[in-house]
Parts: structure tokens; sequence; C-alpha cells
């Protein structure tokens, strides 16, 4: 069985953010676990693009990629249009990756021309608050360019959050639940928490992380006014941020400064690697105040490293409650300030031990096997 995964952009792509990752890893497990994969992409890469050969099928970790080049970066690539047509008429099982992208409807049309069983991801891209933004092309895009063509597509959610925005959309779809993950063995590879902050140029201190693109949908500016709250009991605490700038950082540093928390609250840029593997790890907590996600990566990757999480209940996390490794609340700057308060007062749970007891639901090991085994079943159905 042929799989080839349709996608907009792929690894080393990483400033798209925690979904580059996700595909990556998923893809990685599962060719490690048998599943024959094929990636079709593009050299993309925010407005630059990767330093990779073009055109041309290669290998990486143990599947085959393929990085067409784009002439206009994020939004045309005329080998990709038409690489993509041969690409899809050679496989058994289309996985394609995005809604809102121009691959998508002209591989659903060449799947559906070809007769291919089709597996479709959204990727967060349906959540009821993606559509506050240029909500009617989107409602229009769906409209004309991808409902035409999934009558017998199977969803993909990661999430039962996930799956109910795509049946809001699509209430007759097949969706089929595979979550992110992470590899539960990276906590070896962190750096000490003296070259972690050696790293980041701070000095040591006591903090709580967020980590995500820095961008509206991520809530920061209800964890920056719930700050306010959490430093008058706990005077020597930072909040770290750490992600690469969407639009919003100019509005947030300013909303630091008029509260005069400059010394308390820095944006550390993007971490990655061994970083961001110790910067999650000596976290006193991981806060998550979105105002939606379809999944959520970074918890995971917390969790792993023992990190308990404050979650916005506007996330699919209520599960942190149900293991006792954190908290999943109104994302409202009370409710994070009073549960972040809690949670470090609270010296009886052991946070560490629940956190990673949590984390081993979301082995990609263990997800990677119910990929392929929904994979067989889309084949074979």
């Amino acid at each position: 069985m042929r799989v080839v995964v349709i996608i907009p952009s792929f690894y080393p792509a990483i400033v798209y953010g925690g979904s580059t990752f996700a595909s990556y890893h998923l893809t990685k497990a599962a060719a490690e676990s048998g599943v024959d994969l094929w990636v079709s992409t593009t050299n993309a890469n925010g407005c630059e693009r990767l330093d990779k050969e073009v055109n041309i099928f290669q290998s990486l970790d143990q599947f085959k990629i393929k990085y067409y080049h784009e002439e206009l970066v994020n939004y045309f690539s005329s080998s990709f249009i038409f690489g993509i047509f041969k690409d899809i008429k050679n496989a058994d099982v289309v996985h394609i990756q995005s809604i809102f992208s121009y691959p998508t409807p002209l591989a659903l049309f060449y799947s559906m021309l070809f007769r291919k069983k089709v597996l479709l991801s959204p990727r967060g891209s349906l959540a009821q608050w993606s559509f506050q933004i240029k909500g009617w092309h989107k409602k229009q895009w769906i409209k004309c360019l991808i409902t035409p063509f999934i009558k017998t597509v199977t969803w993909h959610a990661t999430s039962e959050k996930e799956k109910n925005d795509i049946l809001k959309i699509f209430p007759k779809a097949h969706v089929k639940i595979i979550s992110d993950g992470t590899f539960l063995d990276q906590s070896k590879t962190a750096l000490t928490r003296v070259d972690m902050f050696n790293s980041l140029s701070l000095k040591e201190s006591r903090y709580i992380a967020a980590m995500g693109r820095i961008h509206p949908v991520k809530g920061y500016d209800i964890l920056i006014k719930s700050f306010q709250i959490i430093k008058k009991s706990n005077p020597d605490l930072k909040l770290l941020i750490a992600g690469s700038d969407e639009g919003d950082l100019k509005n947030l540093t300013e909303l630091v400064s008029s509260f005069k928390l400059d010394n308390q609250v820095v944006f550390v840029g993007p971490v990655s690697g061994a970083t961001k593997e110790s910067f999650l790890q000596n976290a006193e907590l991981l806060v998550l105040p979105s105002h939606t996600e379809n999944f959520g990566i970074v918890v995971v990757e917390a969790l792993a490293q023992g990190t308990p999480v404050v979650a916005s209940n506007k996330t699919p996390w209520r599960v942190l409650e149900k293991f006792n490794a954190g908290y999943w609340v109104e994302n409202t700057t009370n409710e994070i300030a009073h549960s972040i308060i809690n949670l470090l007062s609270n010296t009886t749970t052991n946070w560490e031990m629940n956190a990673k007891l949590l984390s081993k639901e979301f082995d990609w090991y263990k997800i990677a096997k119910r990929y392929k085994h929904i994979l067989e079943e889309i084949h074979n159905g």
C-alpha cells in the first residue's frame, strides 16, 4: 500500500510552527512502523525557501519526499500543480493535509479523477474561531473548492473538539481521530538548566512557560493580564513566552509595559531541539490560554518532561484534570490566574509523575499504529 502525503509545506519548514512537527513526526513514526510513505510538498519556508534539491523524490528518515519549487512562495508552484498529478496516480491512498491552500482542491480533484481513497486533515483550520478572519472567503472556498470532492473522503481529526468542528460544517462527514503526540525519550536530550538559561541569554529564575506562535489566537494578552495577579503571591516568578512573531508581538510588548512587567515577562523568541526540551522541563508549569486549538502539541511535549499544564477550555485538554496533571479552565484573566496560583501552591500532588503518566497516552509510535490501521481500513474499504 503506497500512501502519498500532499501537504503545502513540510519539515524542516519550522517557521509554520507545531503542525510542521506533527506532520513530520507522524510520517516518521509511521514509516518506521512499515507504512510506504511518499511526501509531496513545496520548498516554502515562510517568506523564504528551504535549501533543498527540488522536483525529485529523495529519502528522509525511512520515507520518500519531493520538495517542489515554488515560484511564488506560499502561493504558486507550477511543478507542484502538475507533479502531484502523477504522484496521486501512483498512490493507493492520498493523505491531504490542509484546507485553505491551493494544492488541496487540486489534490482532491486528481484523487476523484483516479478514484483514489482520501484521508483529509484540516489541521485546525475548520475551528469556528478561525472564521472570524476572512470568514466569507473561507466559506466560499469550502463551498466551491472542497465540498464538491468530499463524498467519499475520510476526515482526520486530532481531537474530539476538532471532530466536532468538522461535523458542524460537514454533518455527514466520516471522521477518524488520530491525535498528535511526542517521542517520550526527548527528555534525555534536554540541556542542563544552566545551559538553557545561557542559551536564552537570561539569568536563572523560577518561571512559568508559554510556547507557540505570537498570534492573537494564542490568548497571550489574557495570560499577561493574569500575571499581574499571580506576581502578588509569587514576586520572584517570571513569565517566559517562546515563539516566533506572527503579528502580535508589538501589541503584547506594549501591554507588558503598560502593566510595568518588563522585567518579569520576557519574549524569548522561537526555541527548538534541546533548548526547547529544557525550557519545558524546567518550567514550574506550562500555560496554554488559546482561544482555540485543534490539539496543542506543546501540551504533550511539556507533560513528557514532567511539567503540569494549565490549559484553556477552548482547547481539547479536559483530560488534564482526569489525570490530575493540571487544570482545564475558562481562558479569562481570573480563571487562568487562580488556577496557576493553586497549582504553584499545591505541594501535595505529584504533578511530575501525573504529567509523565498522561504523556504515555500520546507516544508517536502508539499513534502511528492507529494511523497505519486507519490507512489500511481506507484502502480496503
